[in-house]
């Protein structure tokens, strides 16, 4: 038998090496690949597991960087009596929506289920919404005010005196005494009797288009209007003064006061707010 030349056995030897070196080589890659895949599904460290919530629980966030991003609105089951104009809740939680074309409709369950509460109220173009302190509801339509004492079940028209049909906002102060906003030439009508009779207060309102009532707790009366910006009326009304300084012949169309006594009124376009101790 011949012997194996040197080449040959040099040859054989660098190919086991090479065959050796290849086997290492795969199984230091598959272990740092294991450690890797394993990492990547670890849950970090410190990081506490997510909580299991009930179907329908909302998971209520801890801090201002979880708020970022989500979305806290859910639209309620309806009511499908048209576009929602004015929204006013009594006491006890009951929530009353008017609409354009639907009339008024009410909500005992937080806005789960809404019941259509129509009777008697013969104008069902709904724009404002005013609920006194022993529960009175107040509605302004185009084609006047109503009041329901019973909580909507029933309601009684009450335009005596009333001139101007046309009520788009309503406010009421501390004494129930109530104010209703008109337009197309009405102004502002005061009742001092729950509703049953108005008188026109428009002393020194320049615009009687007016698109939203205020009243703050020394019960001044804040007065906006479409296109002559907005009054005040310290005496219940009996007489205004315009205040426009900065913003002439401005249309506002929404009013609120915080507990401060800061006036926002939303405008065409933009917001604007002031105090009402600086509308002197």
């Amino acid at each position: 038998m011949k012997k194996k030349s040197a080449g040959h056995s040099a040859f054989f030897n660098l190919h086991l090496l090479i065959t050796l070196y290849a086997f290492l080589a795969v199984t230091v890659l598959a272990v740092f690949a294991s450690g890797a895949l394993s990492n990547a599904f670890a849950q970090p460290r410190g990081a506490k597991p997510a909580a299991n919530l009930a179907q329908g629980q909302i998971a209520i966030p801890q801090s201002r960087d979880q708020i970022t991003g989500q979305n806290f609105w859910a639209q309620t089951n309806g009511p499908q009596g048209g576009d929602g104009i004015a929204l006013a809740t009594n006491a006890t939680g009951h929530v009353f929506v008017g609409t354009q074309g639907g009339g008024v409709f009410r909500s005992t369950d937080n806005a789960e289920t809404w019941t259509a509460v129509n009777n008697g109220l013969s104008a069902t173009n709904v724009r404002a919404l005013a609920i006194n302190a022993t529960g009175h509801v107040f509605v302004g339509t185009f084609g006047g005010a109503f009041r329901s004492t019973d909580n909507g079940d029933s309601w009684t028209a009450i335009n005596n005196g009333l001139e101007f049909p046309f009520v788009i906002s309503l406010a009421i102060n501390s004494s129930g005494d109530i104010f209703a906003g008109t337009f197309e030439g009405g102004g502002v009508f005061r009742s001092t009797d729950n509703g049953d009779s108005w008188t026109l207060i428009d002393n020194g309102l320049t615009n009687t288009y007016v698109t939203a009532l205020a009243i703050n707790s020394s019960d001044d009366i804040f007065a906006a209007t479409f296109g002559g910006g907005a009054f005040r009326s310290t005496d219940n009304g009996d007489s205004w003064t315009g205040l426009n300084t900065g913003v002439p012949n401005a249309t506002f169309l929404s009013l609120a006061i915080n507990a401060s006594g800061y006036i926002f009124a939303g405008r065409r376009s933009s917001w604007w707010s002031c105090r009402c101790t600086s509308f002197d």
